[in-house]
């Protein structure tokens, strides 16, 4: 009976053990989503027991809880309330537990600095940890603590492990630097510079990313100290994370137009060297000279046209932009490899970035992008309002004589199918800069423009779109355009369905050609007061402008053609009568700005100040902003449209033109590196100094600095960071090794040498048992001689015991065959 009370008890003490997870584990079985119904379940009274549990689970899953409910911005449980709960668990074991409270300080930290200072001894004590993992994150924890009154002590941590031989830890240095620096503490600028310039001359690529990345956002003035790691960071780009390869290429670049001279061109005899705009070049074929180091770069550059991360596609692409001409960015193919990457993925942000490159270089070099017009077309499937009206933004900038009727044909389509008014208006605008190739083309453009609104088979929206470009189209020469003015007027008097901007169009078109063909425009007005009252606002306001322009101009035609003095009749001039009817009206309109415009034309026309009514009224219009420009002024036209980090990342980088060359001073040769990999005790394959990146199967076909890649994944005749061949095995202690594949190890087994067989000969005779003793002490003497001897010369020890053995044994007798060599010389028997 005592027995089994104490199973029981056993029993319900073990049950006690299975936490509250088990069972959330357990009903995960039946199909449950455990952890979520079990995580929600914890209250805040809940959470603190277990916080103070001693159980590593608990205190894991009242961290993931407080961590839930900190990144959802659920307000039901104050999650700061837990601070020294939660602190105190910084002691744990369980890394996972620790990185956890690692995100709950950078929280709370500065709201609590008192309870945050607790923690501060075991982050510290956790920094001499024997894992790497462990030890990088409190460095980061320690540096995360925005605490002023820590800062030294991190500082001095920084310092410390800036030497940690794992790579982990000293990158973990580098982010320190930068939320040090961000502190804007002059104290420390020193000490950081010291620490910053260590990293960057480290050898390991793990560290120098994060090096680069630090020197990017706090010292990316300082380009002066890449000098000593220009070409080697050149050589690694591949080795970098990818992320930072992308932002090194635009350090470099910026370097390059600081530190190399300008690349020239050379045509035969001449000369010169690369201007910043290619218009200004005068030859039609040149060839390009670059500096060396330059050169080297965009070889290196050149290497990751087949990278996975479009980041550094289009940093490689923009370094070709800044850094060489035109010819040299077609030869480089990654223009292709970009619009590949717009058709291939899924991301509607990312394609939006690529083609808002191309529409700021195609505005400079359209050439380059000829023979992708295709790929501009639009998709009827998976495309955004965005990126259809930027690639007829591109293909407007493609046109040229000899694909205009091929773009032509794609973009009536677009205007006639049922897509979005805003990609319609776009592709009527891309349609009308057609009309800059050539007369013809413009007048055919008109003409079907104007049958598209005789015919009304567009929206409201659309059509005034369509007004607005043809009113733009006139305005550059009327005098050419006269019959479509005159299609214009019949389509106001027929009253075609026009949206209320679109009638204010025309109307304000009429108003600018009235001193071109002045004896339509009487007739007009006529007819357009008959509906003024039910016309719309913006129509009346054009109407009332319309008459004030016509009577203008008719006083100056009386004035030019009667230079007798005689003053304009406004009373009985037909022409003044419509003029006052219409400022009638709109003296009592509804809306305020057609009553003030009335008012002000009513007292100039009254008080005879005709020279200001001709500035005001006649004054000549700009160009409108409807059409492409060229060069510079053309990139100043786009601007708008394009994103501020696209815009000031493709913006010309200007050369450093107070450049000072100095022939005998090589101030790009390398510096010594710090190499803190032999600090390290454990040998693993991550030991492997010459261990080459994995690459992917595209990059593995493609060419580096004009040689192929070996076995090894380096590149032939470039040895591997540490000096050595690839092929060579380097261990941190400094052991070399052959690699050898797995076949080359199995067929090397050496065979098993065939030992001489060495007999010693030795002469006896017979003595008396004193001269006995005596040569048996000398023959033991000459074995023990022979021993040494064969160990000095190379022999195993074991086959030379085992033969001196032998001649002990056979010490008795007087001859033996001679089959072998003499072992020593001072052998007393021979």
């Amino acid at each position: 009976m005592v027995d089994s009370i104490a199973h029981i008890a056993s029993a319900l003490e073990s049950a006690k053990a299975i936490t509250l997870e088990a069972a959330a584990i357990a009903t995960s079985k039946l199909g449950e989503s455990s952890y979520t119904h079990y995580s929600n379940r914890i209250n805040g009274k809940q959470l603190r027991t277990l916080l103070n549990s001693r159980n590593p689970r608990d205190v894991k899953d009242a961290m993931k809880r407080i961590i839930t409910l900190m990144s959802s911005g659920d307000s039901s449980i104050d999650t700061s309330t837990y601070f020294a709960d939660v602190v105190k668990n910084i002691t744990s074991d369980d890394i996972k537990i620790k990185r956890l409270i690692g995100v709950y300080l950078l929280r709370f930290a500065e709201k609590e600095p008192n309870l945050t200072l607790l923690c501060v001894n075991s982050l510290q004590k956790t920094s001499y940890d024997t894992i790497p993992e462990t030890r990088a994150f409190a460095i980061r924890a320690l540096s995360d603590i925005k605490i002023p009154s820590l800062y030294p002590m991190v500082l001095h941590t920084l310092k410390r492990v800036v030497t940690d031989p794992s790579p982990l830890v000293r990158s973990e240095v580098s982010f320190g630097i930068m939320k040090l620096f961000r502190s804007e503490n002059d104290e420390f600028e020193e000490d950081l510079v010291t620490l910053i310039k260590d990293l960057l001359a480290d050898t390991d690529p793990l560290v120098v990313s994060a090096a680069i990345a630090t020197f990017n956002e706090c010292y990316s003035q300082n380009l002066e100290w890449l000098h000593g790691h220009y070409r080697r960071y050149c050589k690694m780009l591949k080795a970098l994370d990818p992320w930072i390869q992308a932002t090194l290429i635009n350090i470099l670049v910026q370097y390059c137009k600081n530190y190399l001279p300008r690349p020239t061109l050379n045509s035969g005899s001449s000369t010169i060297v690369l201007p910043e705009r290619e218009d200004d070049i005068p030859f039609d074929a040149y060839t390009i000279s670059m500096h060396p180091d330059m050169s080297l770069f965009l070889t290196n550059v050149k290497g990751l046209i087949h990278h996975s991360n479009p980041e550094v596609i289009i940093a490689c692409y923009n370094a070709f932009f800044q850094l060489s001409t035109s010819k040299e960015i077609g030869k480089s193919k990654f223009i292709e490899a970009l619009v590949r990457i717009t058709q291939t993925t899924t991301s509607d942000s990312l394609r939006a970035k690529i083609l808002q490159l191309f529409l700021y270089s195609s505005s400079l070099y359209p050439a380059l992008f000829q023979r992708h017009l295709k790929s501009f077309f639009l998709s009827p499937v998976n495309e955004t309002v965005e990126i259809q009206c930027l690639k007829l933004n591109i293909i407007s900038r493609l046109i040229n004589q000899d694909n205009i009727k091929c773009i032509i044909k794609e973009l009536k389509y677009y205007i006639m199918s049922f897509l979005p008014y805003e990609v319609i208006t776009e592709a009527a605008i891309a349609l009308s800069r057609c009309g800059q190739v050539s007369i013809e083309w413009e007048v055919t453009i008109l003409n079907w423009f104007i049958s598209l609104m005789e015919d009304n088979l567009l929206p409201f929206e659309v059509l005034e779109s369509i007004v607005n470009i043809i009113r733009e189209l006139v305005q550059l020469d009327p005098k050419k355009h006269l019959d479509v003015i005159i299609k214009l007027s019949n389509i106001l008097q027929a009253h075609t369905p026009l949206a209320d901007n679109a009638r204010a169009g025309i109307i304000w078109l009429f108003g600018e050609v009235t001193s071109i063909e002045f004896k339509i425009c009487p007739d007009l007005l006529r007819k357009l007061l008959a509906n003024f009252v039910f016309e719309g606002p913006e129509t009346r306001l054009q109407i009332l402008l319309f008459a004030a322009k016509l009577l203008s101009c008719d006083i100056d035609r009386f004035t030019e053609n009667n230079s007798g003095g005689e003053e304009y009749d406004l009373i009985h001039s037909r022409i003044a009568q419509m003029f006052n009817y219409v400022l009638y009206l709109s003296k009592a309109d509804d809306d305020y700005d057609i009553r003030d415009r009335a008012r002000c034309f009513g007292s100039i026309f009254e008080s005879q100040k005709f020279e200001i009514a001709t500035l005001l009224l006649q004054a000549p219009k700009p160009i409108p902003s409807l059409f492409i420009k060229s060069g510079k002024d053309n990139i100043e036209q786009i601007d708008v449209s394009i994103d501020k980090q696209i815009r000031n990342g493709l913006s010309i980088i200007p050369w450093n033109e107070d450049l000072r060359l100095e022939e005998d001073v090589d101030v790009r040769a390398e510096i010594p590196l710090k190499d803190y990999s032999k600090f390290k005790k454990s040998f693993s394959s991550d030991s492997y100094i010459g261990k080459a990146p994995i690459r992917s199967s595209s990059s593995e076909a493609s060419e580096s600095n004009g040689s192929e890649y070996n076995e090894f994944g380096d590149i032939k005749g470039i040895t591997s960071p540490n000096g050595t061949n690839a092929s060579v095995f380097t261990s941190q202690q400094g052991h070399k090794y052959q690699l050898q594949s797995l076949d080359e190890f199995f067929s090397d087994i050496p065979a098993k040498p065939k030992h001489k067989k060495k007999i010693i000969i030795e002469e006896e005779e017979e003595y008396d048992d004193e001269d006995s003793s005596e040569d048996e002490t000398s023959s033991e003497e000459a074995s023990d001689s022979e021993e040494e001897t064969s160990t000095s010369n190379g022999e195993e020890e074991e086959e030379e015991e085992e033969e001196e053995g032998e001649s002990g044994s056979n010490a008795s007798e007087e001859s033996k065959k001679v089959t072998g060599d003499i072992v020593t010389e001072d052998n007393p028997f021979i």
